[in-house]
């Protein structure tokens, strides 16, 4: 069974920099807001790139947004 996706993790270091929506979200990373949504919902995970653009764009790593003992 694939690791989940911490979404509150993303919504946290999103709100840090001052990114409280879904489309904020996907204004700043550049991707789809329909793409966002999925991911905030549970209903899709993130690619490599997008986790890529997670950490650079706020911060957060792939350990926090895939947590093993989730």
């Amino acid at each position: 069974m694939p690791i989940p996706f911490n979404t509150i993790a993303l919504r946290t270091a999103a709100a840090a920099k001052g990114d409280n929506t879904t489309a904020d979200i996907a204004r700043r990373l550049g991707t789809p807001y329909g793409t966002v949504v999925r991911w905030t919902s549970g209903r899709g995970r993130p690619s490599s790139p997008a986790v890529a653009a997670m950490e650079r764009t706020y911060g957060v790593t792939a350990s926090e947004l895939f947590p093993e003992n989730a």
